[in-house]
């Protein structure tokens, strides 16, 4: 199944309602039960613990921390044993768009039949502009419009971005819904205030916390459970994956690069930093793929031998120093964070039975399971990938056909007036006639080099002078044509697929799943 999966290429469905599900939906609970088989038996070892007691460690912790974050934000509590099977997603906590919605639904609803479910916020990540794209319809047409609600300098992460103050999140859902309302759709304008209404009561320190505690409330009473990035790393399972990476830093950076230099190439990627950059090794530094918070900030891990052990530093400075034979125990009190390829590692390898990407993680997850084969030496467990497309109904037409109708119709009255003329004067029927005189000459094949040039000026002469009593018509198509090119924003707002999911309804999400689930 992991073959099958590398082997597609992943394509975000383009119609309102589709969905795209690999494998189909139907098929998770038995590829987690797969992974779960597969993982109990891998002979591998995480800094001389075997994985499978890794996994029933790392599995009580989190079931653990899940329900003191159910706490915090006041939602029902959900537990999960050891030996369930497991399948979890995660994303960035701001208002996505209802593609990503879906994989926290999707894995809710397939959960219902005896496993668990867990959705992973990574709060870890840069929040810089947190906010939410809107339809808005003026004098100018339909356009789209940004709305901020917090921002934040670029190496700021979610967990350490204040929650915003009752009334800028008022004042906030109150753009959003000024924008909606210019449109006539009942819809998306219930939707905001069915949202509005769920998150009133919403407290939290931090954005993330917050942002996932109101579309917890929004989507109603669901049983999967909610630990963010930073929660996951602060566990003891976690540290001992980085300790494993540290002890053998300067291999484990050279398989990453490797591999992600072979992905770019398949790929024909020309840039460096995509999908993410090489790790970086100067004057005995060497670059891991770990963050670590300080002051609010994240910055890149390094790592630089020592006499006495292994040397942590960021941003230029020796943050910390662990004994080269040290347990997880060492990290105590650093805020270490996983990047991208680390977290799915780990999260497929010590935490889920099934992990759960959208179609960016799905594709850039083909280097972890060439990371996990080559560097932790055990074949990867499988992950799916899902997402869908719901747009508003906003209404939307290719300008491209009208555009090309529009300019040949520019052309017939510039070059072919006479075609144009429905009631032509004497004067004109006159020009008429000697035009098709004198190209039936042209046609004849008869005429010397001097008097083909002389004739053909005079039928540009006599379209000239047609086409300028049809100047009002021309000036209407001209019209026309720089309004559909004014249109092009209004075309591109109506098919815009990221308004957040606050403009939908979770019984829209839930219907596709329904048929995703229906199908074999």
């Amino acid at each position: 199944m992991t073959d099958r999966v590398t082997a597609i290429e992943f394509e975000i469905p383009q119609k309102s309602g589709e969905a795209l599900c690999v494998p189909p939906a139907r098929q998770l609970a038995a590829l987690a039960r797969q992974n779960a088989a597969l993982l109990e038996d891998a002979p591998l070892t995480i800094a001389g613990v075997r994985l499978a007691e890794i996994r029933r460690r790392a599995r009580s912790d989190i079931s653990q921390a899940a329900v003191r974050y159910a706490q915090r934000l006041d939602l029902p509590t959900s537990t999960f044993g050891p030996s369930e099977l497991l399948l979890v997603t995660g994303h960035q906590p701001f208002l996505f768009h209802p593609g990503i919605w879906l994989k926290h639904l999707l894995i809710d609803r397939v959960a219902r039949d005896g496993m668990a479910a867990l959705s992973m916020p990574v709060d870890s990540d840069a929040a810089e502009d947190v906010g939410a794209d809107a339809p808005r319809m003026d004098g100018t047409g339909l356009r789209l419009v940004h709305e901020t609600l917090v921002r934040a300098d670029p190496d700021v992460p979610y967990e350490a971005v204040p929650a915003p103050p009752l009334a800028e999140w008022r004042a906030f859902l109150a753009r959003l819904g000024a924008h909606v309302r210019t449109l006539p759709l009942p819809e998306p304008q219930a939707a905001l205030e069915h949202f509005a209404q769920a998150a009133r009561d919403v407290r939290a320190e931090d954005i993330g916390t917050f942002l996932t505690g109101a579309r917890r409330r929004y989507e109603g009473r669901r049983r999967y459970a909610e630990v963010p990035v930073s929660e996951m790393s602060a566990g003891m399972e976690f540290r001992r994956f980085v300790v494993h990476v540290l002890r053998d830093a300067e291999r484990f950076a050279a398989v990453y690069n490797h591999h992600l230099g072979a992905y770019r190439e398949r790929s024909s990627i020309r840039t460096s930093a995509q999908p993410f950059p090489d790790l970086q090794r100067e004057e005995g530094r060497q670059e891991l793929p770990f963050w670590i918070i300080r002051r609010g900030r994240r910055e890149p891990l390094s790592v630089q031998p020592t006499r006495s052990g292994i040397g942590l530093l960021a941003g230029g400075e020796r943050v910390g120093e662990i004994p080269q034979a040290s347990g997880p125990e060492a990290l105590a009190g650093l805020a270490i964070r996983p990047r991208a390829l680390t977290l799915t590692a780990f999260t497929r390898l010590c935490v889920a039975d099934l992990f759960v990407h959208g179609v960016g993680g799905g594709r850039y997850d083909r280097v972890t399971d060439a990371v996990i084969r080559e560097y932790f030496g055990i074949e990867p467990p499988a992950y799916a990938v899902t997402t869908a497309t719901l747009h508003l109904p906003l209404g939307a037409y290719d300008a491209a056909r009208e555009r090309e109708t529009l300019q040949r119709r520019l052309l017939e009255l510039q070059h072919n007036p006479d075609r144009v003329l429905s009631r032509p004067t004497p004067e004109q029927q006159g020009l008429i006639s000697e035009k098709w005189r004198l190209i039936a000459a042209l046609d004849g094949g008869v005429l010397a080099r001097r008097e083909r040039r002389e004739v053909t000026a005079r039928i540009r002469e006599i379209n000239e002078e047609l086409s300028r009593t049809l100047a009002v018509q021309r000036e209407e198509v001209e019209r026309q044509l720089a309004g559909l090119e004014a249109g092009a924003e209004a075309t591109a707002a109506a098919a815009h697929r990221g308004y957040p999911y606050c403009f939908f309804s979770p019984a829209a999400v839930d219907e596709i799943i329904d048929r995703m689930l229906a199908q074999s």
